[in-house]
């Protein structure tokens, strides 16, 4: 139950930067609270911020720990039932 309301809030937190980059998109996450439809711009928030840290070793040190622990949770059948989709995709790499 915690880790779903802990995903759910940071759901929430990527939707309001939705509605920041792409308004219609936003309106549409928010009446309509489908998290699927927009799977692929929170996968690649995600893996921003992993990659930033792969980056920059020195950054993140904390923060960066509780975000694995957050996608691991995330990886949990009941969890990716419950958002219908999977928040981690590989890391690119160049």
């Amino acid at each position: 139950k915690r880790v779903q309301k802990q995903l759910m809030e940071v759901c929430a937190i990527l939707s309001g930067l939705l509605v920041a980059t792409d308004y219609r998109a936003g309106q549409e996450l928010v009446t309509d609270r489908n998290f699927a439809d927009n799977a692929t711009f929170f996968q690649c928030a995600f893996e921003v911020g992993r990659r930033h840290k792969v980056l920059n070793p020195e950054k993140m040190r904390g923060e960066y720990g509780k975000l694995m622990y957050l996608l691991m949770d995330a990886q949990n059948e009941d969890i990716r039932q419950l958002l219908e989709f999977e928040l981690v995709k590989p890391l690119k790499t160049v």
